[in-house]
């Protein structure tokens, strides 16, 4: 795995102390992560502008990605490296679990083929999974 600093000097992002927790923060989690979580685990100096601010140009940048969540909240992933700004095209499905609410990315299923439907124009695909994680 690389280095918090590596990923960041690859997407020509700056090298702060915030931004190398924060990417480390992601690498080391199992689950998504929500501002809250972000901000139970770094620490409460930081304030949610400067997360929300950070999450946005990693988003940007195709280091995270936002995953669905049954309470509506932001949550996000660390992506891999199918998962860039440059490949839109790149999806997987999530799974919810229904017991402890965490969004977990699921890259082993593929998603179907969706033929074109005369006058309807897709923006976006979603297949969410619910159910009991491993953990629950």
């Amino acid at each position: 795995m690389r280095t918090s600093e590596e990923l960041l000097s690859n997407c020509g992002l700056r090298k702060t102390t915030f931004r190398k927790k924060l990417l480390k923060l992601f690498q080391d989690s199992e689950t998504t992560l929500t501002v809250e979580d972000i901000k139970k685990k770094i620490g409460n100096n930081n304030d949610k502008v400067t997360i929300y601010r950070a999450l946005s140009t990693f988003e940007k940048s195709g280091l995270i990605h936002q995953v669905p969540d049954k309470n509506k909240l932001s949550r996000y992933a660390l992506c891999n490296s199918k998962c860039k700004p440059s490949n839109q095209a790149y999806q997987h499905a999530h799974f919810i679990c229904d017991y402890c609410d965490n969004t977990f990315c699921i890259e082993e299923l593929e998603f179907p083929k969706i033929k074109k439907i005369k006058g309807f124009e897709f923006k976006k695909l979603e297949l969410i999974i619910q159910g009991s994680c491993p953990n629950c």
